[in-house]
């Protein structure tokens, strides 16, 4: 296996082809002001884009990000960027931190210093060393053949990665799609995953209840989730079923992109998360073209299930069989017999007001072995990026909880 040091070194060209793309953007002809009500805001595009051209700083931006230790390696064939920071406590608990999609690897960096113990924290606090991989197709990761992105082939190379580095044991944490492949990984690696927390409950297991055996609470979780398919998650559908339509604009358009993402940090953050976050964000889709291959996971690893569920022409009830065939779906297996949908694994599920869906729990325990459930006062679905010593709190506190 071919591991080497990786640095964040963007060619200048490419800056400079960036800022010329960026003042000469294309502005869509609004007729009215309409806030957020339609989309991203006009006027908050104008402006942060106005600020990317005059004002953000990427070289410092990769000189900070380069303070952490980067790799590359090959794993399935693949070439897999990975963040490795290592506390300097002997006894650090190995812990591997898994994006979603719209965000990257960079959602992470503020928990580093707070996990490894670098924030001040006493020497007897519990400490982590901390792996941040890049998901296949996004940042600097590659992306595998056609129809190969679902969740358990993601999980699968980060059990490898996991190996390769010498841990033998270890926690995993997730949010979004980084959720779904902590979920696989903890169901497929059952003996190495000492723990699994959650920033939520994997949007696939949301088709995979019967309505009619549900609770009341689960029930208005269902509803809700509905309601917000019906308003919301438009760009779930076309991600879904012509990703490729889509790509053409994102991968050309700064701005477009841009716009694209940032529109649902808006819908799902309690704060909207600053100018230079955003933007850096959007930076690692943007230099490395992977606006297509990272939505690549809704197209191949959801399948039919979310068209039938939001368009109506699902119940939420389901058979025994459909149940395992709409898991093998979601997770990527091909073979759904024997499939168990909960997971032993000892589970932590730490819930943000301003989520896509806050479920009871119930409905969590459907899935996994809860031992700690919490609902924050504050953050939401990019918590990480948002409210990150909530959740580096929250993880400490779950761990220290399987230490005694």
């Amino acid at each position: 296996m071919a591991t080497r040091d990786f640095t964040i070194d963007i060619p200048q060209a490419m800056l400079d082809d960036l800022r010329h793309r960026l003042k000469n953007t294309r502005w869509p002809n609004e007729i009215q002001p309409t806030g957020w009500q339609k989309g991203t805001e006009l006027h908050y595009m104008q402006q942060l884009t106005k600020y990317w051209i005059e004002e953000y700083d990427w070289r410092a931006v990769e000189a900070n990000l380069n303070r952490f230790k980067h790799y590359v390696t090959k794993l399935n064939g693949l070439d897999i960027h990975y963040i490795h920071e290592k506390s300097s406590q002997s006894n650090a608990v190995p812990v591997v931190l898994l994006h979603g999609w719209c965000d990257s690897f960079y959602s992470y960096i503020g928990l580093i210093d707070r996990l490894c113990g670098r924030n001040g924290r006493g020497k007897n606090s519990l400490s982590f060393n901390v792996i941040i991989p890049s998901l296949p197709g996004f940042d600097f990761s590659s992306q595998p053949g056609e129809g190969q992105m679902k969740a358990t082939l993601a999980a699968n190379i980060v059990a490898k990665l996991m190996e390769s580095l010498g841990y033998e044991k270890y926690v995993v944490h997730g949010g979004d799609w980084g959720s779904a492949v902590a979920q696989e990984l903890a169901r497929t690696y059952t003996d190495r995953v000492t723990g699994l927390h959650l920033n939520d409950v994997p949007f696939g297991n949301y088709f995979m209840v019967d309505r009619e055996q549900a609770s009341e609470a689960e029930k208005e979780l269902l509803t809700s989730i509905e309601s917000w398919g019906t308003t919301e998650a438009g760009y779930v559908s076309i991600q879904s079923t012509k990703p490729l339509t889509l790509s053409y604009g994102l991968s050309d358009s700064p701005v477009g992109l841009a716009a694209w993402l940032i529109q649902h940090f808006q819908r799902l953050c309690e704060t909207l998360p600053g100018y230079d976050d955003l933007i850096t964000n959007v930076m690692l889709y943007w230099f490395n073209n992977t606006i297509r291959s990272s939505i690549r996971y809704y197209n191949e690893g959801m399948g039919d299930d979310w068209d039938s569920a939001s368009t109506g022409a699902s119940d939420w009830s389901a058979d025994e069989t459909s149940l395992a065939s709409a898991a093998s779906e979601w997770s990527g297996d091909s073979t759904a017999s024997g499939w168990d949908m909960k997971i032993n694994v000892p589970t932590a599920i730490a819930l943000f007001p301003r989520d896509i869906g806050q479920p009871p729990r119930e409905f969590a325990e459907r899935f996994f072995d809860i031992k700690r459930f919490t609902t924050m006062k504050h953050g939401g679905h990019f918590a990480a990026l948002e409210v990150p010593e909530l959740l580096a709190d929250d993880i400490r506190a779950f761990v220290a909880s399987l230490e005694k």
